[in-house]
């Protein structure tokens, strides 16, 4: 485990050299509380390292699992983070877009994704808040899928149940 933290480590710090290039005094949160409630209701998340600067917010986040492979492009919690980081950092630093990473050691994994923050504010704004207040609401539509095992509420999910019967009824035909 040491070995890969500390390759986290040297991740970080050559992250934070980038960002010096364009502004003298980043500022780097490590295990920053991130709240985008104004996009999702209750929505909150904590960002694993955040490095603040003119012109880029680069958010790292460490899945230190070995079973699945993360990719950062379109990753709705790295641009959940990204929303909570602007939401704190946009009036201080002249953010213009935003560096998603994914670093996963036990898989080899490095992912990025750089979007401009108009982008990932006009997702946020003409598709995630209207979704979020739908699954809030308790309404929108269930879909089964690979991203299951990760819901709380697959236990109790009709969806899921009737994906399962259906696996279960080609299993005995």
């Amino acid at each position: 485990m040491e070995m890969y933290t500390d390759g986290y480590l040297e991740f970080v710090l050559e992250a934070i050299e980038e960002a010096r290039q364009d502004c003298p005094d980043p500022k780097v949160l490590i295990e920053q509380r991130l709240d985008f409630s104004c996009y999702v209701p209750d929505g909150f998340g904590t960002g694993d390292c955040l490095i603040v600067a003119d012109k880029l917010l680069h958010i790292i986040d460490l899945k230190y699992g070995q079973g699945v492979l993360v990719n950062a492009e379109e990753n709705p919690q790295m641009m959940l983070y990204a929303l909570g980081a602007l939401e704190i950092f946009d009036g201080i630093y002249d953010i213009d877009s935003v560096r998603m990473t994914i670093y996963q050691p036990r898989k080899s994994n490095i992912s990025v994704c750089v979007m401009e923050k108009d982008g990932l504010l006009e997702w946020a704004q003409n598709d995630l808040t209207y979704k979020a207040k739908l699954a809030y609401e308790g309404g929108g539509d269930f879909h089964c899928g690979e991203w299951c095992r990760f819901c709380k509420a697959k236990a109790e999910c009709r969806e899921r149940a009737e994906a399962n019967l259906a696996l279960a009824r080609y299993d005995f035909e």
